[in-house]
């Protein structure tokens, strides 16, 4: 077990049940007890502890993360503007076979740190949602019978098994939790044997999970060491290769090729050392914050057990021996009368059935006799009744006969009535469309007649203003005579003589249309 697992053993002895009720061993509603206990199945231990992370999702992102790096550094080789910045890449990335191979191996410790990283969040933000008042049972100390609270009290198995219950009914999410599971292992345990192995159950569950998230990390340590023995064998075979192919005869460039030899060699060490390194500083936090959750998680679980689960253990007191064996006859004997209530109860229930039936019973019979009694007098009074409503059906026929032949004579009175009234108005209509006709033309003649008269008259008043000016001439001429004045006294008189003769014609036409239309209207 590593050094935080036994912290966490070390904390977890802490939590011991605080139920104040010992359970001594001559009980008598052990018989209760025992009786739950196979009643309710117990759900098996899960023997594996429960790691952050995904192997498979490491492998897949470790590959992904391998294939996309020397694709991005081929591709920025091959590219022209980033050339002159892919030499130092190119020189240490692939430079050797074996720095490849190192690389891939940190990727993949990378991507294990990932997955790992991405666990220990969600299980945090789980720890962080879950309350502890989402996971206690809601039933403790509300139980119907005084047997069932006096086990609530006293027997930590059956507390444990109702809890355990109550926990498959959560969400699936908050049952796969890794605080939902740490619970259900210890209340697993405690259903089989009660809380006197409380803290023994939880230093066990605790060192476990705490050796397998050290574990789990197993492989990511056997990288980082490995990725450094990987640099000082690229090493190794670098000198190696270097110094088998040292030719001496060229002079300077042997010198060379040792010197670029040696720079291939150098440099997988160096990369080797620089992955490992960078891989140790990014396994730190990841382990450390794993750790962190699993020491909550010890810490919820331990106070959620310890506060709900009742003791076990037996005191050292008589007196609350006494008084817990009193209390456990006590709810016995209730139990007992509880049973027996429920006996008298199914019994009257059974008694009030039979007396239903009884009942229901004599009333058929009666019913039975009722229709054997009034059947015939019915059957009798239904011919009777069916006759009279013959009957009534053939008079209220002819009724209706009588009635539709009296309202097909009142129709054809009314549609002769209706013709003989349309051909009434039609003549009365047409005589007088003629007396309006004959008006409008009397109107119209009318009309012409005042425009005549309209016409005459402003010729009277021309010729009267004629006159006038003659008459105004004449008295002039009157008062001054001479030769001028006789001539036009003549003239005045012939325009006076004409205006009397175009008077006079006017009123004789005006009086011979007025004769006229009387005429017309009469006719």
């Amino acid at each position: 077990m590593t050094d935080h697992g036994n912290a966490l053993s070390q904390d977890s002895a802490r939590f011991q049940p605080v139920g104040n009720k010992p359970k001594p061993a001559s009980d008598p509603s052990s018989r209760l007890t025992s009786s739950a206990t196979k009643s309710v199945a117990v759900l098996p231990v899960i023997a594996n502890a429960p790691v952050a992370g995904n192997s498979m999702l490491a492998t897949v992102l470790g590959a992904g993360m391998s294939v996309g790096f020397y694709g991005l550094l081929i591709g920025a080789m091959k590219f022209g503007p980033t050339q002159s910045f892919t030499g130092p890449l190119e020189r240490y990335f692939l430079g050797h076979p074996v720095a490849v191979a190192a690389t891939i191996l940190f990727c993949f410790a990378a991507a294990i740190l990932i997955t790992k990283t991405m666990g220990v969040m969600a299980e945090s933000g789980h720890l962080d949602r879950i309350r502890d008042s989402d996971l206690l049972p809601a039933d403790v100390g509300q139980s119907s019978s005084p047997a069932e609270a006096w086990m609530d009290e006293n027997d930590a198995g059956h507390v444990a098994r109702n809890w355990l219950s109550e926990l498959a009914s959560l969400p699936e999410t908050t049952r796969d939790s890794h605080l939902v599971i740490r619970l259900r292992e210890v209340l697993t345990r405690q259903s089989q044997r009660g809380s006197k192995n409380l803290a023994d159950d939880l230093r066990e569950l605790a060192g476990r999970d705490a050796d397998g998230a050290h574990d789990s990390l197993g492989l990511v340590r056997i990288i980082v060491w490995a990725i450094p023995m990987l640099g000082f064998l690229g090493t190794v075979i670098g000198i190696t290769q270097t110094l088998g192919g040292l030719d001496f005869s060229s002079g300077t460039a042997a010198v060379d090729n040792l010197k670029s030899g040696l720079y291939v060699a150098f440099d997988t060490t160096a990369m080797g050392l620089v992955l490992s390194v960078v891989a140790i500083f990014l396994q730190f936090p990841v382990e450390r914050s794993e750790q962190r959750m699993l020491a909550a998680v010890d810490a919820r679980v331990g106070n959620l057990v310890s506060s709900t689960l009742p003791s076990d253990e037996a005191s050292d007191n008589q007196t609350v021996l006494i008084a817990e064996l009193c209390r456990g006859v006590q709810a016995a004997v209730a139990e007992s009368l509880s049973n027996q209530a429920t006996l008298w109860r199914s019994t009257i229930d059974s008694a009030q059935s039979q007396w239903q039936d009884v009942h229901e019973k004599n009333n058929a019979t009666i019913a039975d006799a009722f229709e054997l009694t009034l059947a015939p007098a019915l059957l009798k009074h239904a011919g009777a009744v069916a006759d009279s409503s013959v009957i009534a059906s053939d008079r209220l026929a002819d009724q209706c006969g009588r009635w539709e032949r009296s309202i097909e004579s009142a129709q054809a009175l009314l549609d002769q009535s209706v013709r003989q009234s349309s051909e009434q108005i039609n003549s009365q209509t047409k005589l007088l469309n003629e007396t309006l006709d004959d008006v409008c033309e009397t109107l119209s003649t009318q009309q012409q007649t005042l425009a005549g008269h309209y016409a005459s008259i402003n010729q009277t008043h021309e010729a009267i203003g004629r006159l006038t000016e003659a008459t105004v001439s004449l008295q002039h001429q009157m008062a001054n005579p001479n030769n001028e004045a006789n001539e036009a006294m003549a003239d005045a008189m012939r325009i006076l003589a004409r205006a009397v003769d175009t008077l006079t014609t006017r009123m004789a036409t005006d009086a011979s249309s007025a004769k006229t239309t009387p005429t017309r209207r009469a006719a």
